[in-house]
């Protein structure tokens, strides 16, 4: 019995330490790769700010270059435009883009002109600016960041100018506060600091990190406060920042460095790894706890087991104590079910609210645009101009009418009498373009339309056809947010007894196009304004209860496709 208790004692220590250490691989697999995914949002995050202060002294590079040309600015080098002028040209332009000063020297250095008029004359002097003179006279734009004598962090540019040959007849400086930089930068939820060439924080989004000199990387200097200590760690593969000191960063950060070769700094953004221990520390205990109490199964499995033939009382009154568990769980597992249920009830109500949202939009921003025009109309009393767009107002609460009465079919499966009149195609297209042309002006869409010269009679509904070109042209106009060539083509051709439609927009394509139709499949981003991928399901349904088809690929040179093909009537087919 002893030696049976004692192989019992080391089974339980063996799987005790088997369940510890399947626990924590869970734990450091779960921790990597969040970790991973924190890499990732940080190089997005560093990226982005990286971005906009590149961004910014863009603007400030197009400035310098604009002076450097400028008729004045040459003629001035050489004595030809009084101080008075030149001065006034270099004011008018700090003021315009927000520069700290501008100055003006000849190719020696000497000052010209200044943005300050108070300046003394005399020779640009100091590192800095001895290098950013080097650049002028070469050719190249200079830039350089460094602290001024009363601690301010400056931005300064340089640009040699010509008249039209080398070499360089003088040189203009501009400088920029970065503190004024930082200004219009908006609240980031992660530390990210721009270390200059001594390790020193130049620039932040957390400004008591500002003018922190990291020791363990650069030289000591007085006249900089230290940056929090820290002890520096690599888990799997990723740099991780330990703070003991440091309201302003986590304890625990990972690190994301990125370098900015053109204004010789390092971006590195601060990420905290708590929540990513948090939730590995979860993993590895569930992990844990249900190997030990599955391991606990066994044990007492395997003693029942043993025992039971000499203990036949024990095993019914075991045997009512699991069925008891058996039916609690079993009444668990309802309720997570029903609640399941409900769950994915809510969804499916939030995710046909945002689809019916989307479609209504299209109908709502048209009176908008249409109402909007109507008052400017009254306000100049061209009544008539008015009283149509009032018309077409009503067209557009008629299409809503017919948008709720589609939805309400497409959600009840109910289908809805087929108008079989009819309907001229050309004009439903062209009625959607003008719907959509507003929008289309204001991202810079360009629609190439061909109008045939006669109708193109299909059997159909002229309010639903409309609803379903501006839907195809809506998601095209989504589509090409990111386009750097933005152009929709719209044809119209007859095939023997159809009417083909094609709409081909310049956009990034549809990655699985026959999925298009599925209801809320969507490829755009997520937010209340995009929608759920209902339009194109609705609009799919629609073209299909008129006897036609919709379809959808990708173009040979990019951009999606869709095509529209409609039955011709009696009338145009004979």
């Amino acid at each position: 019995m002893s030696r049976l208790k004692a192989t019992v004692v080391f089974l339980c220590a063996f799987y005790a330490l088997f369940s510890m250490l399947a626990g924590w691989l869970v734990y450091r697999h779960a921790y990597l790769g969040s970790l991973d995914q924190l890499d990732e949002t940080g190089r997005i995050r560093v990226q982005q700010a990286s971005d906009r202060l590149m961004g910014q002294l863009s603007g400030y590079s197009y400035l310098i270059n604009l002076l450097a040309r400028h008729p004045l600015v040459i003629e001035s080098v050489s004595g030809g435009v009084s101080p008075e002028v030149i001065e006034d040209l270099l004011i008018d332009s700090v003021l315009t883009y927000g520069a700290d000063r501008i100055k003006l020297t000849n190719a020696d250095g000497r000052l010209v002109a200044s943005s300050s008029p108070e300046t003394q004359p005399e020779p640009v002097d100091g590192p800095v600016d001895t290098s950013l003179l080097r650049a002028a006279r070469n050719g190249r734009l200079g830039l350089e960041a460094a602290f001024d004598d009363d601690g301010r962090r400056m931005i300064r540019l340089s640009r040699g100018i010509l008249d039209g040959a080398a070499p360089a007849k003088g040189a203009i400086f501009l400088t920029i506060d970065v503190a004024a930089l930082e200004f219009e930068w908006g609240v980031d939820p992660e530390a990210i600091c721009f270390f200059d060439a001594s390790q020193t924080v130049f620039a932040s989004t957390r400004q008591s990190l500002l003018s922190r000199r990291d020791e363990s990387r650069g030289k000591d200097d007085s006249r900089f406060e230290p940056f929090p200590r820290h002890t520096l760690a690599h888990e799997g593969g990723h740099e991780v920042w330990s703070f003991s000191k440091a309201i302003e960063l986590p304890k625990h950060a990972l690190v994301v460095t990125r370098e900015l070769p053109q204004v010789n700094m390092i971006a590195r953004g601060f990420l905290d790894t708590a929540p990513a221990r948090t939730a590995a520390t979860l993993r590895g205990l569930l992990t844990t706890t249900v190997l030990g109490a599955l391991g606990l199964a066994m044990l007492i499995a395997a003693l029942w087991r043993r025992r039971m033939a000499d203990r036949l009382a024990i095993e019914a009154a075991v045997n009512a104590h699991l069925e008891e568990r058996v039916d609690r769980r079993t009444s668990e597992l309802k309720v997570a079910q029903e609640q399941l249920v409900q769950a994915s009830e809510l969804t499916a109500l939030g995710e046909m609210s945002a689809g019916i949202s989307h479609e209504l939009n299209q109908p709502l921003a048209a009176i908008l645009n249409l109402s909007e025009n109507g008052q400017k109309l009254l306000d100049r009393n061209r009544f008539n101009d008015a009283a149509d767009n009032l018309s077409q107002i009503s067209v557009q609460v008629q299409r809503i009418d017919k948008i709720i009465r589609n939805l309400r079919a497409f959600a009840r499966n109910e289908g809805e009498t087929v108008a079989t009149e009819p309907v001229d195609l050309v004009a439903a297209i062209e009625h959607a373009i003008t719907l959509s042309m507003p929008s289309f002006n204001r991202d810079g869409i360009v629609l190439s339309w061909s109008r045939p010269d006669q109708q193109v009679l299909v059997v159909g509904g002229e309010v639903r056809l409309q609803q379903v070109v501006v839907n195809i042209l809506t998601n095209a106009q989504d589509a090409m947010a990111s386009s750097g060539i933005k152009r929709i083509d719209v044809t119209l051709k007859i095939d023997t007894s159809d009417a083909v439609l094609e709409l081909a927009d310049t956009g990034p394509g549809i990655p699985d196009p026959t999925r298009v139709f599925e209801p809320f499949y969507t490829t755009k981003e997520l937010g209340a304004s995009k929608g759920l991928g209902l339009g194109l399901s609705i609009s799919y349904g629609i073209i299909r209860s008129f006897g036609g088809t919709l379809s959808c690929r990708n173009g040979v040179h990019g951009g999606a496709v869709f095509t529209v093909r409609l039955p011709l009537t009696e009338k145009v087919v004979q």
